[in-house]
């Protein structure tokens, strides 16, 4: 398959790609027409409902705000990404400081001349970003595109008043006719320099201020290309201000190489100097046009490295490509030189061997090139188109995916508005139409809450002597894998490390400690069973609160998160003093069943024996013992410590139980005995009635035509967003295929 046939297939794929945008778009903004309906009903309502639903369209508000602020964004991220999967060419952008030699490595690929490519070695040769593409056989034209008279007063002049610190912007060109400010306080070799830019801009108004108001794209002949991109002529000494009202200028041509089909170059202006629209420009070409980077760099003869301006200039270009890694979509041509100027071919090979690797400057390959060679260009531009090729679907999709990801968490606060928003209608009406539907509703909810809870608390108090299930399992098998893997050395071993340290009486004593600590560490693994003895107890009486005390409705996950979200949203009512309910929630939430806190304290007493300086087994001075006899007073210490374990925590085995019932018990109390917690759950309840009682009072409400509309924009919404997620996810794997 040919170059020209491999860049089609990838036009095709991406042509796909851009479908599934375009859908992806399409359901944006048709969301956020129905977001903005939903907002406009929203403000209408404050001045018809109640207080109580008066908050919620408030802070419904915010939600809606911020969702209207993100998704006209990211409408257009997306619209931008469509266009640039339209596109028919793959674009290479070449990018460098000035006078680096970018422009002739472009001449040399493309066999045009500094007509059409402008160089120059005295100054700043290339005023605007140059799009120059391949079409076979065609003769050289050109289009240009020019600055309405908003977009150079918004994006060309307003950054300098802006950086310099001038005031006001002029928002008309008669406006930035007049004399400037004075230039701003200081001694800034910077700002001085912006300044000039400022000016000279100012000062050359007349020369190019009535391209500002010709259409685009303007044709041109080839003959006038110089004068529309480059910023002087220096084979007549001739300045150029027409790139100063220039956006680009697209050179459509034949290229050297015939087989380039497909293929654009953006030629972007050299970086160097302190004109602010040079990174601007880079910038957004990258963002919006450009495929892979090919860094142009010209090391000095006389020394260089990788220094500031480098990393500043792919700090920039950083910033434009969003997403992609761009480690994997740049390279780096060192540009070789010879001649009168000197000879830098031993710098271009340490440039390549030594200071790129050292420097965090990443490219996927860097070639070492005589820009001046057509030929060396060329066999470089096939490496780099090769790379292109190989890889460009891979950095498409990754683009791809985080579109997909955006949208789907869009969607998703899309949907918890949706569902936020829908119970709204229970909430909006008059107290004396939902309070006694509301009240009866509580009582019977309550009454079933308060058996439940009485009914756990019973079922615990018949268990609360009974052996914890989980605990002793654990602690088996703790005790016989303690059993079964001592740890013990064997004699060979042992008299060895006598021999290293001192004598057996010391390896005796380390082995104690050793065998102690062990022994130690196995019992910590009782903490999970003991946290899942305490899960358990939070999932049992959050699953009384979800049932019986009808909350499910209130979401999330269960046990100790569903009693921390429930504590949450219980409100202060008592005039003195915190809420009895949250004080109890909160109490459930945070208890915890630990090795440390009921078991460690037992175990240690046990392990007192495995002390060096209090061991079962003492060491006898009075004789030499034999290395076996050490190892058998060493088992029998760590068997009495292991006996003495399994003793102690037979007797402890029901305790988890007992704290688990005292626990539940205490908490049945402070939030159905104490005095005036009825009332506080009835404040709680009328408070979240529309999310446990979805629909119970909407009824009451259908009369209401504001609320009825509310709820037919919320059921839209609603709709829209779960087809969009079924349309996303089939598009989403066809766009992918």
């Amino acid at each position: 398959m040919s170059r020209a046939e491999r860049i089609e297939e990838i036009r095709v794929r991406r042509a796909r790609r851009a479908e599934w945008l375009d859908g992806a778009h399409a359901r944006v903004t048709d969301t956020l027409d129905r977001l903005r309906e939903l907002d406009a009903l929203r403000t209408e309502m404050l001045a018809l409902v109640p207080d109580e639903a008066q908050d919620r369209l408030l802070a419904l508000g915010a939600e809606l705000g911020d969702l209207l602020e993100e998704l006209p964004t990211e409408a257009a991220v997306m619209e931008a990404a469509a266009s640039r999967f339209r596109r028919p060419t793959l674009n290479v952008g070449v990018i460098g400081r000035a006078r680096q030699g970018k422009s002739r490595m472009i001449r040399s690929l493309t066999g045009l001349s500094d007509r059409e490519v402008p160089t120059g070695d005295g100054g700043f040769c290339t005023g605007v970003t140059s799009v120059l593409r391949h079409e076979d056989g065609a003769p050289t034209r050109a289009q240009v595109f020019l600055h309405t008279e908003r977009s150079f007063l918004h994006e060309v002049i307003a950054p300098y008043y802006a950086e310099l610190g001038l005031g006001p912007a002029p928002t008309t060109l008669t406006e930035f006719a007049r004399p400037l400010p004075p230039p701003p306080d200081g001694d800034s070799a910077v700002e001085g320099s912006r300044y000039r830019h400022l000016a000279a801009f100012h000062a050359a108004l007349p020369e190019y201020r009535h391209y500002l108001t010709t259409n685009s794209p303007y044709p041109i002949g080839p003959e006038r290309i110089r004068e529309f991109v480059a910023q002087s002529d220096e084979r007549d000494e001739q300045r150029y201000h027409a790139f100063r009202a220039v956006r680009h200028v697209r050179v459509t041509t034949h290229f050297a190489q015939q087989d380039w089909t497909g293929l654009s170059l953006i030629d972007l202006p050299g970086l160097g100097d302190t004109n602010l629209q040079d990174a601007q420009r880079i910038v957004g070409a990258l963002r919006d046009e450009i495929d892979v980077v090919v860094f142009v760099r010209r090391p000095d003869p006389l020394g260089d490295g990788v220094d500031t301006y480098d990393h500043q200039l792919y700090d920039h270009v950083r910033d434009g490509l969003t997403g992609a890694e761009l480690a994997r979509c740049s390279f780096l041509v060192v540009n070789r030189v010879t001649g009168s100027a000197g000879d830098n071919t031993a710098n271009a090979r340490k440039m390549v061997d030594e200071w790129l690797p050292a420097s965090r400057f990443q490219v996927a390959a860097a070639h070492i090139v005589d820009c001046t060679r057509p030929e060396e260009v060329a066999a470089m531009t096939d490496g780099v188109l090769d790379h292109l090729v190989a890889h460009l679907d891979e950095l498409d999709e990754q683009h791809l995916a985080e579109r997909a990801e955006k949208l789907a968490e869009l969607r998703e606060r899309t949907a918890r508005l949706a569902a936020r928003a829908g119970r709204l209608a229970d909430l909006a009406q008059p107290s004396e139409i939902w309070f006694l539907p509301f009240n009866g509703l509580f009582e019977q909810t309550y009454e079933q809450m308060a058996n439940a809870l009485a009914a756990l608390v019973r079922s615990l108090r018949e268990d609360r002597d009974l052996t914890d299930g989980l605990l002793a399992d654990a602690v088996e098998e703790i005790l016989d894998a303690a059993q079964n893997d001592p740890g013990h050395p064997t004699v060979a071993r042992l008299t060895a490390r006598a021999d290293a340290e001192g004598g057996l009486s010391v390896a005796y004593a380390k082995y104690l400690n050793e065998s102690r600590a062990r022994l130690s560490r196995r019992f910590l693994e009782c903490d999970v069973a003991l946290h899942a003895r305490t899960a358990r107890m939070q999932d049992e009486v959050a699953d009384v609160l979800r049932g019986p005390g009808g909350l499910g409705g209130l979401g999330g996950a269960g046990g100790r998160e569903f009693l921390l979200r429930t504590a949450e949203r219980i409100p202060r009512v008592r005039q003195e003093g915190g809420s009895e309910i949250r004080y109890a929630l909160e109490l459930l939430a945070g208890f915890e069943l630990s090795y440390r806190g009921m078991l460690q304290h037992r175990v240690r007493t046990c392990l007192d024996g495995l002390h060096a300086d209090s061991p079962t087994m003492p060491f006898p001075h009075d004789r030499s013992p034999s290395g076996q006899e050490v190892l058998e007073m060493l088992e029998v210490a760590y068997d009495e410590a292991l006996f003495a374990c399994r003793g102690e925590l037979n007797k402890v085995l029901a305790e988890p139980s007992a704290a688990v019932f005292s626990l539940v018990e205490e908490f049945h109390d402070r939030v159905i005995s104490a005095a005036g917690t009825k009332e506080e759950w009835r404040v709680f309840y009328q408070d979240v009635r529309a999310e446990i009682w979805p629909g119970r009072f909407a009824a009451l409400a259908e009369d209401a035509a504001h609320l009825r509309r509310w709820s037919e924009a919320v059921r839209s919404l609603a709709a829209l967003t779960a087809a969009d997620a079924e349309r996303g996810a089939v598009a989403g794997k066809e766009a992918a295929a």
